[in-house]
């Protein structure tokens, strides 16, 4: 009797808290193979090969609810320092909760290509108001920034508006009247205009934001990286290619 209640309190645990990781789970994107391997004992490795380099960390992982914890040293040539937390769907992949590619478990030692799951904030509905208070300070600086603006010319094209093609949630219903500078933002989804904004790709956390647009009409793509400093959203890293 003890035996089986024992089995059925194991059970539950298993359910509640997910079960441990164990085994290779991969992806690929950025020309690169991307490898979490885990022995179930609290052990991993990370093994990345391809355009971001060839390289083989040792660390531990740590499982709290539907995440896991992930920490490595860097110890040598070829390693890395890893510290990053991933959501555990099922026991099928592992998700990177800041940039959202998934791995999943490899089969017959074959990489699958990782895909960007949307689970968080501007791709599902904001869950209170300081991420988007975050967002639109974060838009206004970028938008204000004199790279980006140089690419405006609204003394030379009057008839120019600054116009978001909406992202998921950034769209006017959660950023009504939004003024950017001394410009009040526009939002369109059809009959748009030769020159307007559309956003590739906004990856937002608390720590960090990262914007990937287009200025439509000048052919210029922006990669923006702000991270958080004394509560100011400061601009890490930029940069921009025309085509």
């Amino acid at each position: 009797m003890k035996n089986n209640i024992l089995i059925i309190l194991l059970t539950f645990s298993s359910l509640v808290f997910g079960q441990n990781l164990k085994g290779n789970y991969s992806g690929y994107w950025a020309s690169t193979n991307w490898s979490y391997i885990f022995d179930g004992n609290g052990n991993f490795e990370y093994v990345t090969a391809g355009h971001f380099g060839f390289t083989k960390s040792k660390g531990k992982y740590e499982i709290k609810g539907d995440t896991v914890y992930l920490n490595a040293k860097k110890t040598g040539i070829g390693t890395l320092d890893v510290k990053r937390r991933m959501l555990i769907e099922k026991d099928s992949c592992i998700i990177d909760l800041i940039m959202r590619y998934d791995y999943c478990k490899s089969r017959n030692s074959e990489f699958l290509n990782s895909n960007k799951r949307n689970f968080k904030f501007p791709q599902t509905k904001p869950e209170n108001t300081k991420s988007i208070s975050d967002l639109k300070a974060v838009l206004d600086s970028a938008f204000t920034n004199p790279k980006v603006v140089d690419y405006f010319h609204f003394e030379e094209f009057p008839e120019r508006r600054l116009i978001f093609k909406p992202y998921f949630e950034l769209n006017e219903l959660n950023f009504p009247n939004f003024k950017i500078g001394n410009k009040t933002l526009g939002f369109k989804t059809t009959d748009l205009p030769k020159f307007y904004i559309e956003f590739i790709e906004i990856n937002q956390s608390k720590e960090s934001i990262e914007l990937e647009f287009e200025i439509k009409d000048e052919g210029v793509e922006f990669t923006m990286i702000y991270e958080i400093a004394n509560k100011e959203w400061k601009l890490e890293y930029e940069r921009h290619n025309e085509k």
